[in-house]
């Protein structure tokens, strides 16, 4: 007889598979095993203390730290995965638990641009990693129920994920990022929808991917830029 699975042992598996997603929908090679980046609610003391920083104490967070502590000339990035124990109730299929589910989606989506953009010496902005996560929650979705057998409604899934959210952020700057975020990536979702998800798309999915996988490899500029450009 087995008991329960543990929370911090649901966040791992469901992080794995969101990797695996991810890598699959815009046909990645995984640099790293995102699990291993997880810190949970135990361990994020134990992160202040030995970062000697603020630790987020949001919900999901993604640390990212630059120390150089041997001495060489090239910094070392330390990256963490700050996930709160109760996302392990998250379920794509759930409606009720669809939100925690976007969290972690949304921290594996930071990390895994985060960690290539570094490999390739590409910088990246803030605003650039909410704006793919918040792409990446549409399409992830938008996938993962396809696939378990669902037929997902485009529009009743963009209204969740882009209508009617109150942003929590510490700061002014922050809330007109994520607003940013929300706005560009719900304009390019919305065309996502309706030009290769909808039935009556006119290029369906053979079309899908080759476009999000262009869109993921963007710089800010360049996204920013094919956004503006769609037609209204």
């Amino acid at each position: 007889m087995t008991g329960p699975v543990p929370q911090g042992v649901r966040i791992v598996e469901t992080v794995r598979a969101l990797q695996s997603r991810l890598c699959t929908v815009y046909a990645l090679d995984p640099q790293v095993d995102a699990s291993e980046f997880v810190v949970d609610d135990a361990a994020r003391d134990a992160l202040r203390v030995r970062l000697g920083a603020v630790v987020d104490v949001s919900r999901e967070a993604l640390l990212v730290h630059e120390s150089s502590s041997n001495g060489d000339d090239e910094p070392e990035l330390c990256l963490a995965l700050l996930l709160e124990d109760r996302l392990a109730e998250a379920s794509v299929e759930d409606d009720a638990r669809l939100d925690p589910w976007c969290a972690l989606l949304e921290g594996v989506s930071h990390l895994l641009y985060v960690v290539d953009r570094a490999r390739t010496g590409r910088s990246v902005s803030r605003l650039e990693l909410e704006l793919q996560a918040e792409v990446d929650k549409y399409v992830g979705v938008w996938v993962s129920r396809r696939e378990a057998g669902h037929r997902p409604d485009i529009d009743l899934l963009w209204r969740r994920l882009f209508e009617g959210h109150r942003i929590e952020a510490p700061d002014a700057e922050s809330v007109d990022r994520y607003r940013a975020a929300s706005h560009f990536a719900g304009r390019y979702c919305r065309y996502l929808g309706a030009r290769y998800l909808s039935p009556r798309g006119p290029r369906g999915l053979c079309g899908l991917w080759p476009e999000i996988r262009r869109f993921w490899r963007m710089d800010q500029t360049e996204k920013l830029g094919h956004i503006e450009a769609l037609p209204a």
